[in-house]
């Protein structure tokens, strides 16, 4: 079984896709070390990874459908536009606990 690595502890805000870009290096990465050449779909594994870490560390168990939302991201479009939703994610979460704490 291959490890995936976690994402970049980099949550944004990200100004441009290639900020994005960097943060999601773990999936371009683990593609690269399995594969090569990323070939169609390679990618989407370990896209769903980032994204369901993030949920995870925010400290919410996704419903079923919502999980195939997930899925459907991660196979949607390229690994930034994942890292960026998974940066939304990460600061939600943070700003959440932020304002508990006060």
């Amino acid at each position: 079984m291959t490890r995936i690595p976690k994402p970049a502890a980099d949550h944004g805000p990200f100004e441009s896709r290639e900020q994005a870009r960097a943060a999601a290096a773990p999936v371009y990465d683990a593609v690269a070390n399995l594969y090569g050449p990323a070939r169609v779909g390679a990618m989407t594994p370990h896209t769903h990874k980032l994204l369901c870490s993030a949920v995870t560390a925010a400290g919410v168990s996704p419903g079923a459908y919502e999980h195939e939302v997930l899925l459907w991201v991660a196979g949607w479009g390229e690994p930034e536009m994942a890292a960026a939703v998974a940066g939304l994610i990460a600061r939600a979460a943070h700003a959440g606990r932020d304002r508990r704490d006060r």
